[in-house]
C-alpha cells in the first residue's frame, strides 16, 4: 500500500517543528512513521531525531507499507 500523499506535508511539517506527531490523525500516523523510517535509513535523520519527532524507539524491525 502506497504511502498517502498528505503524509509527506504531515512530515515535513513535524520536521519543521510546527506540528507534533501526536497532532497527526490517527489514518495517517503508519505513513508518516514510514516516511520517518525511510529518512533515518537514508540518512536525513537521526535515530534520535526520529525518537524525538514521532515519540518512540527507534526499530528497524517494525513493519513498512510500500
Amino acid at each position: 500500500m502506497a504511502v498517502k500523499a498528505i503524509a509527506y506535508s504531515y512530515w515535513r511539517r513535524i520536521k519543521a517543528g510546527a506540528r507534533t506527531f501526536d497532532q497527526t490523525p490517527d489514518e495517517l500516523k503508519d505513513d508518516v512513521r514510514t516516511l520517518a523510517q525511510e529518512d533515518v535509513e537514508n540518512g536525513v535523520i537521526s535515530e534520535a531525531d526520529y525518537e524525538r519527532l514521532i515519540g518512540e524507539p527507534y526499530s528497524t524491525n517494525t513493519t513498512k507499507k510500500k
